[in-house]
């Protein structure tokens, strides 16, 4: 079965004996092979027919195989597109961004090498570069079928482009998906490629046909065993907040599945023994994939040429950190209906405390303000109870008490809470069922500050910082610069979502860059075969 899906879900494994490659269906693309640390690295990603999976992930490691930076991004129609933010920091050299899927990261990934020169070096030092030697390049076939007009063999700088690409009929009826439009910079002496990687090593995770799975392990700390049937909570806190929970499989395993989230969001993982002195730990899986094994490079001499282009692309891109001109526009996802209630159900009364006297702590705010909530804290050892509504009398074991949504247990976080600590205060004086999870009352604290410091850090508890599905971007659209400031784009169009047609037009303006630029037009066909078209011409 696994053998089934790795074929027929991702891409067919490349023949090493020399044979011509399968087409798989995969394609990977950036926006250009030459960057500047800093810079924003543009990437299109065909997935193949029938593929369950609806994340892909993008990250960039170095050829040592040590991963820098990721991105998770969103397949519709067999297509995902998104960056990467080059971080200053990156040293001059060559690097690989890698597309793959979570449940055959182990075996296959797909490579684009890019070369990475560092901002703050100035001109280019190294006399050579590693490339990949000995695996075969991703084939794309270049057609006569899509033809492009208007397009002049020069340009002076600071001037329009209005091209035409006229798409043969036949050709348009093949197309799968979008194509993706590109007019950049031309780097010849950085003759880039994408190339399948077929490894045996690393981990591979679960389809993701619905969202990103977040999973993990909980171990006994006295034994160092796998803890079975302990329930760990997911809680993403937000004004409603998002809550989930999971009992531990024999192995000590969890997952957890997040399905409309969108960009950065703030988790809390967290379980509870299954009694008082069960001291455990939670260990999260990483999200992205181990580095594995790499391919083997070999080195190449940088040209002088190069080393020139390096040089002058460094300078533009400081120019353009200090005017601002490497804009992006986040287009927002579909706002999903959101639930009206929490999970815990519609509070019977809410409470704001700072619409009263100012209370010094949590004694006080139960005892002045909290009608049905009975608070005790004797020799340090506090309780809380809530009354039930139906019965008319106290539940006799502790209610589910929340901070900003998160659980907890340890009454001690919030007794020294008063009135400048609460924004409001939400009681549920009824028996509340959440799946399996019976609670008897809740208290549902919201803090002022929402910060989530007043949590306690232990082995049983992770707060994440999470960046989910990407939130899909456009390259901003070219504003006119004063005469004295001058526009250094490199990447002069971008567009991965073109719709395919007889008829496409281009508009853009060429910047005060001079040199040979390429606009491509790069597609696939409903067969799995990769097609481009281009069209160079120079700046002047």
């Amino acid at each position: 079965m696994k053998k089934k899906i790795i074929i027929s879900l991702f891409l067919i494994v490349v023949a090493m004996t020399g044979n011509t490659q399968e087409k798989a269906g995969f394609g990977f693309y950036t926006d250009r092979d030459v960057y500047v640390s800093g810079e924003t690295l543009f990437a299109k990603i065909f997935t193949p027919e029938g593929n369950p999976a609806r994340i892909v992930y993008l990250d960039l490691v170095n050829h040592y195989g040590v991963r820098v930076t990721g991105v998770s991004l969103e397949i519709k129609s067999n297509q995902a597109n998104g960056f990467i933010q080059l971080p200053d920091s990156l040293g001059s050299g060559n690097y690989l961004a890698r597309a793959y899927l979570k449940n055959t990261s182990g075996k296959l990934k797909i490579l684009h090498e890019i070369w990475i020169s560092n901002r703050f070096d100035g001109r280019e030092k190294t006399n050579e570069m590693k490339r990949i030697s000995g695996l075969e390049k991703i084939q794309e076939e270049r057609t006569g079928k899509i033809e492009f007009e208007n397009i002049e063999a020069n340009y002076q700088t600071n001037s329009n482009i209005a091209a035409t690409i006229r798409i043969d009929e036949t050709l348009v009826n093949e197309i799968d998906g979008n194509l993706l439009i590109s007019v950049a910079q031309a780097e010849a002496s950085f003759d880039a490629a994408s190339f399948i990687w077929s490894s045996d090593q690393g981990k591979e995770g679960m389809t993701e046909n619905k969202g990103i799975i977040l999973s993990g392990t909980v171990t006994d700390r006295k034994t160092l065993e796998p803890a079975a049937g302990i329930t760990v909570y997911l809680t993403i806190p937000d004004s409603v907040p998002g809550f989930q929970y999971y009992q531990t499989r024999k192995d000590g395993r969890f997952y957890f599945l997040l399905e409309d989230y969108f960009g950065a969001v703030q988790a809390v993982v967290q379980c509870f023994g299954n009694t008082p002195v069960q001291r455990l730990k939670i260990t999260m899986d990483e999200l992205f994939a181990d580095a594995g094994t790499l391919p083997e490079f070999r080195q190449h001499p940088i040209s002088e040429e190069f080393k020139h282009n390096v040089s002058r692309n460094i300078d533009a891109l400081t120019f353009r950190k200090i005017f601002e001109q490497d804009k992006i526009k986040l287009v927002p996802p579909a706002i999903k209906e959101q639930e009206s209630s929490p999970y815990y159900g519609n509070p019977t009364r809410t409470v704001d405390p700072q619409l009263f006297i100012d209370l010094p702590n949590f004694t006080e705010i139960s005892r002045e303000l909290l009608p049905g909530v009975k608070w005790r804290n004797y020799n340090n050892e506090p309780t809380l109870q809530v009354i039930n509504n139906n019965m008319h009398n106290y539940f006799a074991d502790t209610p589910l008490i929340l901070i900003d949504g998160i659980p907890i247990r340890d009454l001690n976080v919030i007794k020294d809470m008063g009135t400048a600590d609460i924004d409001r205060v939400e009681i549920c004086q009824y028996e509340r069922y959440y799946g399996d999870l019976r609670f008897p009352g809740v208290v549902a604290i919201y803090t002022t500050k929402a910060d989530y410091s007043s949590l306690p850090t232990s082995d049983q508890l992770i707060r994440m910082d999470l960046e989910t599905i990407q939130v899909k971007v456009a390259t901003a659209e070219h504003a006119i610069q004063e005469p004295t400031i001058p526009d250094l784009r490199q990447l002069i169009y971008w567009n991965p979502l073109a719709e395919p047609k007889n008829e496409i037009f281009i508009k853009c303006n060429t910047s005060a860059i001079a040199g040979q630029f390429m606009l491509i037009v790069r597609g696939r066909l409903k067969n799995g075969t990769l097609i481009f078209a281009e069209k160079q011409f120079e700046v002047k």
